[in-house]
């Protein structure tokens, strides 16, 4: 394995604020995710031109782009000082914002892409 997978978990981290035992609960979007990403390299490559980290950090930032995903799905309620429930949904820019990131990230690590032209966007979309 040259995508540490406590490496991704800690990128993670650092982008969604979790401490180690919060980010425990995603411990399988992780695993899919860097698992994605060492699929997607040419790992010969990757090593040699010292791209381990951006890859590791691109596949942290694809966590954290389904992570908010995830979280924005989550029916929310608030309730009002009187006791009023009103839906509190407008995840609309933090999903832009982590899409943005994730795309720069991955864009950063293409160079490193196997010739297969594997992108994250094309696994799963939001």
């Amino acid at each position: 394995m040259v995508i540490s997978k406590d490496n991704v978990k800690s990128n993670f981290m650092e982008l969604s604020g979790l401490d180690s035992t919060s980010a425990e609960v995603y411990a399988g979007l992780i695993t899919v995710c860097a698992d994605e990403m060492e699929k997607a390299v040419d790992q010969e490559r990757m090593v040699a031109e010292g791209g381990t980290a951006i890859c590791e950090f691109a596949a942290a930032a694809e966590v954290f782009y389904r992570f908010i995903c995830l979280k924005a799905a989550e029916y929310k309620v608030m309730f009002t000082a009187q006791g009023k429930a009103v839906e509190a949904f407008d995840e609309e820019n933090r999903i832009k914002a982590a899409r943005e990131l994730r795309d720069s990230a991955v864009s950063r690590a293409e160079r490193f892409f196997s010739k297969d032209g594997f992108v994250f966007n094309a696994v799963i979309a939001y």
